[in-house]
C-alpha cells in the first residue's frame, strides 16, 4: 500500500510517500528524520490529539475547553467523544485540571485546557 501525505511533525510540511510491503515500512520526501517516524506512525497506527469541549452548568460560559492526556488511535475518536459528551462540568477550574480520569480504562485523562470559576454563594 502506497499513501501520499504532508508530513505535519515540523513547519517544512513535506510532502511524503509512504510505502508499505510485508510489514516493511519505508518513507520518501522527508527533509527531517522526524518525517520518517511521522510517516510510519500513520501508515501503521495513525494517531491523533482530541481537544473538544464539554458542557457546563455556568450560567455565562456553558463550555470549557478540554483536551486528552495522550494522543489515541484515529479510529477510537468516536468512543472518546462517546464519553466526553456525557461530562458536564458544574464546579472551579483551571488550565491543566483532570476533569476525568482513565476514559474507557485505556489511561487517558480528560484535562482542562479554559478555565471555568463558579460564584461563591
Amino acid at each position: 500500500m502506497t499513501k501520499n501525505m504532508t508530513c505535519i511533525a515540523c513547519p517544512r510540511g513535506c510532502l511524503l510517500t509512504v510505502t508499505e510491503e510485508n510489514s516493511n515500512v519505508t518513507v520518501k520526501g522527508n527533509q527531517c528524520k522526524k518525517g520518517i517516524s511521522y510517516g510510519k506512525q500513520e501508515i501503521l497506527q495513525p494517531l491523533r490529539m482530541l481537544t473538544t469541549t464539554v458542557k457546563t452548568t455556568h450560567t455565562v460560559y456553558p463550555r470549557v475547553s478540554v483536551c486528552l492526556s495522550k494522543d489515541i488511535p484515529l479510529e477510537d475518536i468516536s468512543k472518546y467523544l462517546e464519553v466526553v459528551n456525557n461530562i458536564t462540568i458544574n464546579e472551579n477550574c483551571i488550565p491543566g485540571d483532570i476533569l476525568y480520569k482513565n476514559i474507557l480504562n485505556k489511561g487517558v485523562d480528560l484535562i482542562a485546557t479554559g478555565e471555568i470559576k463558579y460564584d461563591k454563594k
